[in-house]
Parts: C-alpha cells; sequence; structure tokens
C-alpha cells in the first residue's frame, strides 16, 4: 500500500484481546483507549520508496485528543536508505493516557516527508498493561 505523507496509516484487526482497547472499520488508522490506563504500542513496518528520495522522513504516534498522552519520541528515517530496497522499521514505546471526563483518546501513525512509502507489511500492537 501506498503511504502518503500527511496521511495515517490504516489498520485492520486480526485479534482484540480486552476491552479497553477498540478499533472501528470506519476509522480504520484509529486505535481507541480508554484514559487512566497503561499501554504498551509496538509497531513493525517493512517499507521501501521509489527514488529519487531525498531528506529525512519521520513516523510519528499521533495522539488525540490533545494533551491525552506523554510526548513520545518518533521514528526518525533517512528515505535514502529505504529507496534499495524494503527495510524493516521498528518501534516501541509505553503511553500513559490521560483525559479530562474520561473521554476516550486515540492513538494513529502518521508520515511526515517528501515521498510516500511504500508498506509492504504493517503489524501494530497494542497492550493494556
Amino acid at each position: 500500500m501506498l503511504w502518503n505523507p500527511g496521511s495515517r496509516l490504516p489498520w485492520r484487526q486480526r485479534i482484540c484481546l480486552g476491552k479497553d482497547i477498540r478499533w472501528n472499520e470506519c476509522t480504520p488508522a484509529q486505535i481507541l483507549l480508554d484514559p487512566g490506563k497503561t499501554y504498551a504500542i509496538q509497531y513493525t513496518l517493512n517499507a521501501c520508496v521509489t527514488p529519487p528520495a531525498k531528506g529525512p522522513g519521520t513516523i510519528l504516534l499521533r495522539q488525540s485528543s490533545c494533551g491525552a498522552f506523554t510526548d513520545t519520541l518518533p521514528l526518525h528515517v533517512p528515505m535514502e536508505d529505504l529507496a534499495c530496497g524494503p527495510r524493516t522499521l521498528q518501534y516501541a514505546a509505553v503511553l500513559y493516557p490521560r483525559a479530562k471526563g474520561g473521554a476516550e483518546v486515540s492513538v494513529s501513525l502518521a508520515l511526515e516527508a517528501r515521498n510516500p512509502l511504500c508498506v509492504e507489511r504493517a503489524v501494530l500492537d497494542v497492550v493494556e498493561l
């Protein structure tokens, strides 16, 4: 699949364990979490870019609602490294969502780059700790 800059990567649910992690077919790029719990999140992508690949690329763990999470570090990807063929990109973080009034919070992956990525395989794991 082609992942364009500025967009969020859509997911397809294979399995869901736990009632506090939710995914909706209408918004396949977002994973909904209940606030007040702790979650481990990990993703693995096999991705490449078509030449000419210039500049840096950044994969961000986008979080909403505003201020719902402590900030997580982005994954910086030199796009030139992905021009030679698919590479495996991995990331893991622990999230502590907090929201006023108990509102749900959402997590998604967003791409900031000059070039789109060709994603051959993507896996996202979210676990309540």
